[in-house]
């Protein structure tokens, strides 16, 4: 497995790649999508102001506490689970607006009759944003693991919402092409899409604000703690230490085999 130092190298380096398509990206979707007047089209350029934010977000978490992360106790610096607080808010912040953008556009459409759009660059931009933010997305999702890191955990989330969105443009504007009455279908599913990812940001600001935040990628479990006083005194009454992972925990898993503790998983 690559150096921490490498992963950070990582990711920062592809929160920039980002930043630069993302901003190409929603600058396209809305000059075609104000063109062919589509609704859609100029609130998938929009969206991607939030994968911007986030990615922008992502490197200054990274570039501010290198030197720190490279330090053996960087997981618990006070400064380091500082910004990752605040970026995790703020990301978690975004998606919760992306949601209620997703929802109140969805619904004008639905209330308009608004058709999609099949023009050709439409098509171009959504079937292209599919492919570039799914690979993003698994690449950040591994380095969120690799790294523990809450804020580029919530970055997988953005990229992935932007993978959900393009892909319903994509195959919104492709049922209409074939079936008329298909009108609906895109801005229906949006509207399913926008309540799943509103509800991860509620997670994340949740997980941001609890007394329990270290940092990690996730809320679920934490880093096993040292065991009380009194546990250490009753040797004979083993009891699962406070943030321990089960194996049916659902979390960001071991990046190493000897983490794993009496059958357990640590994050």
């Amino acid at each position: 497995m690559p150096s921490r130092r490498r992963l950070q190298q990582y990711a920062i380096a592809i929160s920039i790649f980002s930043i630069f398509y993302n901003t190409a990206e929603g600058v396209v979707s809305i000059v075609f999508g104000a063109e062919s007047s589509s609704r859609a089209l100029v609130f998938f350029g929009l969206q991607s102001a939030v994968e911007v934010i986030s990615a922008v977000l992502v490197s200054w978490r990274f570039l501010s506490t290198t030197k720190l992360d490279d330090q053996p106790a960087s997981e618990t610096s006070p400064h380091v689970i500082r910004i990752e607080r605040i970026a995790t808010t703020i990301i978690g912040a975004l998606l919760v607006a992306l949601c209620l953008a997703a929802l109140g556009t969805s619904a004008a459409s639905l209330a308009t009759h608004d058709r999609p759009s099949t023009t050709l660059p439409s098509l171009l931009i959504a079937a292209t944003a599919t492919g570039i933010m799914l690979i993003l997305y698994v690449a950040k999702r591994y380095l969120a693991r690799a790294l523990d890191s809450s804020t580029m955990y919530g970055e997988a989330l953005c990229a992935l919402s932007c993978v959900q969105l393009s892909l319903v443009l994509l195959t919104g504007s492709l049922i209409y092409r074939v079936w008329r009455g298909g009108w609906w279908v895109d801005s229906a599913t949006a509207i399913l899409i926008g309540i799943l990812f509103g509800w991860e940001g509620v997670k994340m600001i949740r997980w941001a604000r609890s007394v329990d935040f270290n940092g990690g990628c996730c809320g679920a479990c934490h880093p096993r703690e040292a065991a009380s006083l009194e546990q250490a005194e009753q040797p004979n009454e083993p009891e699962q230490k406070q943030g321990a992972c089960s194996p049916s925990d659902h979390c960001c898993g071991c990046t190493k085999k000897e983490d794993a503790v009496d059958g357990d998983q640590t994050c």
